[in-house]
């Protein structure tokens, strides 16, 4: 299938040729769902497209960077839980092919505990009593994510050992933040998601036909009352928080849901990726009302917060035009402090 400017893949738009040589061609594209940028590679004589996400701004004629960190955002955080770094250790994931880490998309999550008195680290080593040994709060962002073809299978981003371990650890009296995005990263989470009573569909979901972001209000019933909500003081209540497109999961009766998708919110698994000729309006379709974006537990002495999405937490610029996504849109005012009563149930300073 030969590429032109123009050309439709999926829900892919082919827009420029970015280079040629004895490997293929290399185009540049947009991802549509997304509003990023991708290239796509075609290969020898059958011309086999792969698509695959850019890991780095594209060429000086293209401005555009698929998501980068939006380094301006402040939240005005009145009264920090802690001291200065003397709060609980938070190890943010990067050791599991984390499409978000302390660094880099989730810089601004960082720095937003930081602010308020907790110590936050890159967590690079394994699951394991030592190297969890000095971590009270693990955040795994979208594990799985980098380099993973987003055409299925999605393979495990975690090992048997991996799994068992960061269970035990949980359970001992620990806290886990797990973040789990759009495909491909359900499939890359589901066996770790299965132990701790998560079923996550394996595609895309979507609030409504009102467009990005979905916006779940305590008003109407898609966010439920619990600790995270309510926050230390009637200053910290939480009524509504914005999200930016992720997936949808059913889980065990031991959890309490946090936010719960609301009448006419869909959901889709991407068959287009691996039948690029197939319509996006062909990808099978599900009507999710009822499923959950957001939920909480106890697990033995330990606790775990499951989200739906990763962008809520962050502070990024999006696309060509660099949009607002995550805390600093104009629609997610309390999501900064929705993430902070996050971690501060994790750490124990809110209780049921």
């Amino acid at each position: 299938m030969p590429l032109s400017a123009g050309t439709r893949l999926g829900h892919y738009d082919v827009t420029a040729l970015l280079g040629e040589g004895g490997m293929g061609q290399v185009w540049q594209a947009t991802d549509t769902q997304l509003n990023r940028q991708v290239a796509s590679r075609t290969e020898g004589s059958a011309m086999k497209i792969a698509v695959v996400l850019l890991a780095l701004v594209l060429a000086a004629s293209s401005t555009a960077a698929q998501q980068i960190r939006d380094t301006s955002f402040r939240f005005e955080n009145r009264s920090p839980a802690f001291p200065e770094a003397t709060g609980p250790l938070v190890c943010i994931d990067e050791a599991h092919n984390n499409f978000h880490t302390a660094d880099g998309r989730y810089w601004a999550f960082a720095e937003l505990l930081r602010e308020d008195g907790y110590r936050v680290e890159g967590f690079g080593g394994t699951f394991d009593p030592e190297g969890l040994l000095d971590c009270n709060i693990l955040v795994s962002a979208n594990p799985g994510e980098v380099g993973m073809d987003d055409a299925y299978p999605h393979p495990s981003a975690f090992t048997r050992d991996d799994i068992s371990e960061l269970v035990r650890w949980v359970r001992g009296g620990r806290s886990l933040l797990l973040i789990v995005d759009h495909t491909p990263v359900p499939g890359a989470a589901a066996d770790l998601g299965a132990v701790l009573g998560i079923h996550m569909l394996d595609g895309s979901a979507r609030g409504g036909p009102g467009g990005s972001p979905d916006v779940f209000r305590l008003e109407n019933g898609t966010l439920t009352p619990h600790p995270i909500l309510a926050g230390r003081a009637e200053s910290e209540r939480v009524t509504r928080v914005a999200t930016f497109g992720g997936t949808a999961f059913h889980t065990s009766v031991d959890f309490q849901p946090l936010m719960v998708f609301g009448p006419g919110s869909t959901a889709r698994t991407e068959l287009s990726f691996n039948l690029p000729e197939v319509a996006l309006n062909q990808n099978p379709r599900f009507e999710i009302a009822g499923w959950l974006h957001g939920a909480a537990r106890k697990l033995g002495q330990g606790r775990l917060v499951i989200l739906g999405e990763a962008a809520m937490c962050t502070a990024q610029r999006s696309g060509r035009e660099q949009r607002p996504m995550g805390m600093n849109h104009p629609e997610a005012a309390q999501n900064a402090q929705f993430c902070l009563n996050v971690v501060h149930w994790l750490s124990g300073l809110l209780d049921d």
